[in-house]
């Protein structure tokens, strides 16, 4: 058993030497269990906030992907059932329905509405809830309706909050850092364990603030997309869950690490105490 945890032991101390934070005078044999649940712990929080960090990004390049190709040339194969007409052939420079109004070697056809005016229509995908796709593609680009301001406030909503995400990730660094340069400033720990811990619960509060699960329901509901399409709105949507769940994993880890911090800062031995006076 004593040959076993020695070797568990080593192990944890290898990782923690691998983020550069092991301090110099703290060998294998005298971390302890209390050391190595903190290393594991701080690990484990550093890597869950970078994860949610990037599955924010993620999230956030899969929804500029499915709005690629509501407007201009088709960028990609993710087609919507709906967008607008070609610039040449928007509703400001005419009324009326000409061959180059849709984009070519596609299968858009242009159609005018009473509500919209001219917009392009797939005849290859049916859309599952037209006027709320036409509402999603903004076809006169005047935002107006709620559907396009929910969609416009979910990728803004997105954007800060990977950014603040990242600023999780950037706080869970310097606690790292802190058990090396200041292992005995108690105060400090647990302050940027606490910090670190609301930042992440505000990131995972904006996303749902902003009503980004109500809305890929609807969209995905809606079918707005052809096949390819809806496969990348079935892969944001796995990005978004990914980063809720991992975005408060994070932040429960940290709010668990506070506490030790409150009592042995950055100490990993296992008679080690923070030198309080």
């Amino acid at each position: 058993v004593w040959h076993r945890h020695r070797e568990l032991t080593s192990h944890v101390v290898g990782l923690f030497r691998l983020f550069g934070v092991l301090l110099p005078h703290v060998s294998a044999m005298a971390i302890g269990i209390r050391g190595i649940s903190t290393v594991f712990l701080t690990v484990l929080t550093l890597v869950s906030a970078i994860s949610a960090f990037i599955f924010g990004i993620l999230f956030d390049q899969y929804l500029e992907q499915l709005s690629a190709n509501f407007r201009g040339e088709l960028k990609s194969n993710k087609l919507p059932c709906i967008r607008s007409t070609l610039d040449d052939c928007s509703n400001d420079n005419t009324d009326k329905c000409w061959v180059y109004c849709c984009p070519e070697q596609s299968q858009y056809f242009c159609f005018r509405s009473p509500v919209v005016g001219l917009y392009c229509q797939d005849s290859s995908t049916g859309c599952g809830d037209p006027n709320w796709c036409r509402d999603l593609a903004d076809v006169p680009q005047t935002c107006a309706t709620e559907i396009c301001q929910t969609h416009e406030m979910v990728k803004r909503t997105t954007m800060f909050a990977y950014i603040v995400a990242g600023v999780g990730v950037f706080i869970d660094v310097v606690d790292i850092i802190t058990i090396r340069t200041a292992p005995s400033e108690v105060v400090c720990k647990y302050a940027v364990n606490i910090a670190s811990s609301l930042v992440k619960w505000v990131a995972f509060g904006i996303v749902l603030g902003a009503g980004t699960p109500e809305f890929l329901s609807d969209l995905e509901a809606a079918r707005c997309f052809n096949g390819d399409g809806m496969q990348l709105l079935k892969d944001a949507r796995a990005m978004f869950v990914s980063f809720t769940i991992v975005q408060v994993l994070s932040a429960v880890l940290s709010m668990v690490l506070a506490p030790c911090s409150a009592y042995w800062g950055g100490k990993l031995g296992a008679r080690q105490v923070p030198d309080v006076k």
